[in-house]
């Protein structure tokens, strides 16, 4: 469509322009496949040169991976290529492929089901140390793509009343090494099958609606995924609503199908109900609040939605991440009920963290959900067991001005050192305190309370300021990053709840022992990469004395410290790098 009214000269300047975008190293192969399909009229269109002559390919390519796999090695190869030695033989593995996708284009969809099938056949050929010719290895996108194109021929060659059955056997046959929480990395998705060429597929939309009605009760990620695609395109909204309800809890992505339909409709409000809805069927921590909560906040700004708090809310409780405590933070337009919120998050946080997994309210543990799910879905339907919960629960006492609370969080195993885990309550209040005891936002008390700040902001699943939510706004800080706008929340915090006069001293005493300690577990067992994060832990402290006025307290700090330690020479030059 693109090029259909251009003249011959501005495709001549196109071409042109193509071939200079090219890397001089790949110019010639460009002029080579401009050659073969400038050729004359048919050589480029023809069928492979004869079905007999294919077969034959295909024979001796049978012959030489088994005579390779039956080979002794001669090179040595990583444990981790899966190809190894058959790697030689990949580029005619593709070629024969491509001449499968010729057949195909060509009308002869039988020759091409029957060189994919012998072609996927030989994938599975293996030598003695595991290696065997692999598609994805080589290219996965490539190979994804002769997947569904291999579908598509198998579609075109089967009864109608076999179809379902015929296909599902054939996409299990080329899945690939994916993720099980994501089906559509393990499969061809019906998108795929649909798309890859540009000839419509004949009987394509008979196929869809038997998929609808011959898979209602899927038994497999496969069968799941191709009925929620069938659905949507044949029923649209309405009959995702229908199966969703029907299914409840046993079909968790059908709930997230149904909201993302209402926000590509421009809907929050449905989006919204349909939220509601899913309460009922749902545990409080189950994985699927983080999923809808992003499919409508990242439309949708959480003041702007129904139920927008709540939603936060269940977000933040399901994944416990920096950005989720901001976006709740946020999304409260009543300071009164912000500090109801955020002290409900930080209790059910910190039972999360005293007993190592979710609460579940005995109102949202009936029966349902309880349901029996597949594997690929159980992250949706149950909550985490591996969340930090610690250092959100010490953030978000904080945000309501409980920091003997947020304290009683660390206990006597909570140890100086292995904070790289991210999952430390001790680290939390230490990264927390320069912004309380100091009134300002971490980027504004120094370079090393601001990478501090930073780190425990990030700690999660995903970077803060990658998040989908992280712009996600309607703060007047906004072209901040999220890091730094939860540090300023910290600080807004810390002024409608100040600390005592006996307060800021005690708190400051408490941080240079903390740093102190975890200067001793990390020099004087000469874990020497974690050097740079004790001397930042003492650089700290500098900052926030400085910046609360007692100066003197962060350089006593720094002498005894170097004191301690004269010979250590790789701790002191990193303690005069950060402060």
């Amino acid at each position: 469509m693109l090029l259909a009214d251009r003249p011959a000269e501005d495709l001549r300047r196109l071409l042109i322009a193509l071939a200079e975008e090219a890397h001089p190293r790949q110019r010639q192969a460009f002029l080579d496949r401009l050659r073969h399909h400038c050729a004359e009229p048919g050589a480029a269109d023809a069928l492979p040169s004869d079905l007999r002559a294919l077969g034959e390919r295909l024979a001796r390519l049978q012959a030489g991976l088994h005579e390779m796999a039956e080979a002794e090695l001669q090179d040595w190869w990583d444990d981790e290529e899966t190809c190894g030695p058959f790697q030689a033989l990949m580029p005619e593995v593709f070629g024969l492929l491509d001449e499968a996708a010729e057949c195909l284009r060509q009308g002869n969809a039988q020759a091409a089901r029957d060189t994919y099938a012998s072609i996927w056949q030989m994938l599975d050929i293996e030598n003695d140390y595991g290696h065997r010719p692999s598609l994805e290895e080589v290219d996965e996108a490539v190979a994804r793509e002769h997947a569904a194109r291999y579908l598509r021929a198998v579609l075109l060659t089967t009864p109608p009343e076999q179809q379902v059955a015929t296909m599902l056997q054939a996409a299990g046959e080329v899945r690939f090494s994916g993720i099980v929480s994501r089906p559509e990395s393990l499969f061809c998705t019906l998108r795929e099958i649909a798309g890859v060429e540009l000839e419509p597929l004949t009987g394509w939309e008979g196929f869809l609606d038997a998929v609808v009605q011959g898979l209602g009760n899927p038994r497999s990620s496969l069968e799941e995924m191709w009925l929620r695609e069938a659905l949507a395109r044949r029923q649209g909204i309405d009959g995702i609503a229908r199966m969703a309800r029907q299914a409840g809890a046993r079909m968790p992505r059908l709930w997230l199908d149904w909201v993302r339909a209402a926000v590509r409709q421009r809907d929050p409000d449905q989006a919204a109900a349909i939220w509601r809805e899913a309460l009922q069927h749902f545990p409080r921590g189950a994985g699927i609040w983080r999923a809808l909560a992003d499919s409508i906040l990242t439309a949708y700004p959480a003041h702007r939605v129904l139920e927008g708090e709540a939603i936060a809310f269940e977000a933040l409780l399901a994944n416990p991440v920096g950005h989720r405590l901001l976006t709740l933070y946020e999304a409260f337009t009543e300071a009164e009920r912000r500090e109801q919120g955020l002290r409900e998050a930080a209790l059910w946080l910190s039972e999360a963290a005293r007993t190592g997994k979710a609460p579940v309210p005995a109102a949202l543990a009936g029966s349902e959900a309880q349901a029996a799910v597949s594997d690929h879905d159980r992250d949706l339907m149950t909550p985490s067991r591996f969340e930090r919960w610690p250092p959100l629960a010490v953030m978000a006492w904080w945000l309501v001005g409980e920091g003997q609370r947020a304290k009683a969080l660390v206990s006597a195993r909570d140890q100086a050192v292995g904070w790289s885990l991210g999952d430390s309550p001790r680290w939390a209040l230490f990264a927390c305190l320069p912004a309380v005891l100091t009134g300002r936002p971490a980027s504004a008390i120094g370079p090393a309370s601001h990478a501090v700040w930073q780190r425990l902001a990030d700690a999660g699943s995903h970077y803060l300021d990658e998040s989908p939510l992280a712009g996600a706004s309607s703060h007047d800080r906004e072209a901040l990053p999220a890091a730094d706008r939860l540090s300023h929340a910290l600080v807004d915090a810390g002024q409608r709840y100040p600390l005592s006069v006996q307060e800021p001293p005690a708190w400051l005493e408490w941080l240079c022992d903390t740093a102190t300690e975890r200067c001793h577990a990390i020099v004087s067992n000469r874990h020497r990469k974690a050097y740079d994060r004790a001397a930042t832990c003492i650089a700290v402290c500098v900052e926030t004395a400085s910046a609360m006025g007692r100066a003197a307290v962060g350089r006593a700090l720094l002498c005894r410290v170097r004191q301690r330690y004269p010979r250590h020479t790789a701790f002191q030059r990193a303690l005069d790098h950060v402060t």
